[in-house]
């Protein structure tokens, strides 16, 4: 191996497939950038390591869909890929920290050609076009060969198992399910016939699918998928159908059964230390029952994250009911609320209504602005979170209901309480586990993704192809302090979207308070940066030359930008405004080996 060239530290190499050993290694990043090969690989692509740093694989060579399938994180081993006229074998592992891929590992090898044609060859070839199948990351997903090897598994999958989808690579099916009951697989490729059953898989009894793939009248693998990670899933859902307005007509139930989850955690964009670690702190939260409160500014994206919480719940399936409690008057709230019986006032609609802790009953209540809700009804809502019942307005017999309280403020509910605004026992009530989620300000190092994000959806709105910010309009985006959150961020983009006229978003598309704000901003930055600069040369004339000068000022340059960046090597390069294989090299060039990409 080339000593220069270093795999990265993050302990996947211990990880790789079976068959490894003796091939070409390349280490990807999140982006699947190479940010490291040997020189093996190098001579299997054909082209010299050093040309490749930075660029993304899939450029390099012809992945097909193996690339969607790395995206999302899926292991794979002894798949076909294409370099110019040949074809190599490569065997793929995901790099996952804290519940997130942060890269990959891939192992070429020659394919040769004395290997004996047939199913396996067929199946690489639909395992190449498979698309729709695996693209899901809810559920658990293992494809296996004619001879029960694994060939490819996703991380839910092999989380249900408590394994990795590298532990499982490569093994028989019946070796890589610790402590379950044997698969089923290999009496679906016998029989060629299809199953959908229950199956206890480390003692959970999940809802599995195995499905035998078919080529030529032959039986080439099999294809296993987790419908439920929990059987009690499926009452929840048949629960949700059967009290929804679609209920009755069951053709329209199936096609709306996608639209249950408006948002989940994959809707909150940004990979910065921040965002990632309230990811996964909201994962762990999401499984228990306890009541969460959402701190944060205004226009943060506190509804995204109580959605993002109940779609990782085992409540999924159940109602998520949201109320705005600022929204609505307080002599309304009561009966929005609890509901009330027939004849509850004047006007009362015939039956009664049910209210909104009845509506979201065994699934999850969104109390938004709860810092406003009036004294009288706080007393009401602390004897629902206590004795989990209520009684409607104009009701004599109490209600019992399950429901999960998520709620959210941007009010500082602890001077609300020493102002005898706010009930102290109630705030203990809601206050059982807290999330602040961080104003764009504090993750600015994720504004490029979020503003991409809405570039996306806008493009499909408007049916437009705008590609994105112009250099001067990224620079006045970065500069502004975004008082009005990622909710100011959007409607900056939308109104772009309304007035830009080519692919580029423009300075003057802007709305004129953030070129403002951001020219006073960067004069202010402009002169104290620039002072810097002035003391550093000062102190610097005389005792280096203008090359080491230079230098020192490029490597301040680059470690500022990755430290904004939170070492997100792709974000770095956009704000240093150079491409990704001229930051891999000028990183390479300073430190003698190629950095982890995070």
């Amino acid at each position: 191996m080339n000593p220069a060239v270093k795999i990265g530290t993050c302990g996947a190499v211990r990880d790789l497939p079976a068959g490894a050993v003796g091939s070409g290694i390349v280490r990807l990043d999140a982006e699947l950038g190479v940010v490291s090969l040997d020189e093996t690989a190098g001579e299997l692509i054909g082209i010299p390591p050093d040309t490749l740093l930075g660029r993304r694989i899939g450029e390099i060579v012809d992945l097909a869909n193996l690339g969607n399938l790395m995206h999302s994180g899926i292991s794979f081993s002894n798949q076909a890929i294409v370099v110019g006229t040949r074809s190599l074998a490569c065997d793929y592992v995901p790099i996952v920290e804290d519940e997130r891929i942060v890269g990959g590992v891939m192992s070429l090898k020659k394919a040769f050609p004395e290997d004996p044609p047939g199913s396996s060859d067929d199946l690489k070839e639909l395992l190449r076009s498979a698309g729709a199948f695996m693209d899901l990351d809810y559920h658990g997903i293992i494809i296996l060969d004619r001879n029960g090897i694994v060939v490819m598994v996703n991380q839910a999958f092999a989380e249900v198992l408590d394994t990795t989808p590298q532990a499982m690579i490569g093994k028989h099916v019946h070796q890589a399910y610790p402590n379950s009951q044997p698969s089923r697989m290999p009496v679906v490729m016998e029989t060629c016939k299809p199953e959908i059953s229950t199956h206890y898989m480390n003692g959970k009894e999940v809802y599995a699918s195995r499905f035998p793939l078919v080529r030529g009248g032959r039986v080439i693998g099999c294809i296993g998928k987790i419908l439920f990670k929990d059987v009690r899933e499926i009452t929840l859902l048949a629960n949700r159908l059967q009290t929804s307005p679609e209920g009755k007509a069951p053709g329209r139930a199936v096609a709306m059964k996608g639209a249950i989850f408006k948002y989940d955690i994959n809707s909150i964009v940004g990979q910065s230390r921040k965002i990632a670690e309230l990811k996964e702190v909201l994962l762990r939260v999401a499984l228990k029952n306890s009541n969460v409160l959402l701190r944060g500014e205004s226009g943060t994206g506190k509804e995204l994250f109580a959605h993002a919480i109940h779609a990782a719940s085992n409540r999924r399936y159940a109602p998520f009911i949201k109320v705005n409690c600022a929204a609505i008057p307080e002599h309304l709230l009561e009966s929005e609320l609890f509901g009330y019986a027939e004849g509850a006032f004047t006007g009362a609609r015939k039956g009664g209504q049910l209210g909104k802790f009845e509506q979201a009953h065994t699934g999850t209540i969104f109390l938004d602005e709860i810092g406003d809700m009036p004294l009288s009804m706080q007393v009401k809502l602390l004897r629902v979170l206590q004795e989990r019942e209520f009684v409607p307005l104009g009701g004599a017999a109490p209600k019992s209901v399950d429901v999960r309280v998520v709620a959210a403020t941007n009010s500082n509910l602890e001077d609300l309480v020493r102002e005898g605004k706010f009930r102290e026992d109630l705030y203990y009530r809601l206050n059982v586990v807290a999330l602040t989620i961080p104003s764009l300000r504090e993750r600015m190092e994720d504004i490029f993704s979020i503003t991409k994000n809405f570039i996306d959806q806008f493009n499909f709105e408007f049916d437009l192809h705008v590609q994105g910010l112009d250099a001067e309009a990224w620079d006045i985006i970065r500069r502004y302090d975004w008082p009005g959150n990622i909710r100011e961020l959007r409607n900056v983009i939308e109104s772009a979207f309304n007035v830009a006229t080519g692919p580029l978003i423009m300075r003057e598309h802007l709305p004129s308070q953030l070129s403002r704000f951001s020219s006073r901003a960067g004069a202010k930055a402009e002169h104290a940066a620039g002072q810097g600069v002035e003391d550093y040369i000062r102190a610097s004339i005389g005792k280096k030359n203008i090359n080491e000068i230079m230098d020192d000022l490029e490597k301040l340059l680059i470690v500022k930008a990755l430290d904004i960046c939170n070492g997100n090597k792709l974000q770095a390069a956009q704000l240093l405004g150079i491409s990704r294989p001229g930051l891999y090299k000028k990183l390479q060039k300073r430190s003698g080996e190629v950095c982890t990409p995070y």
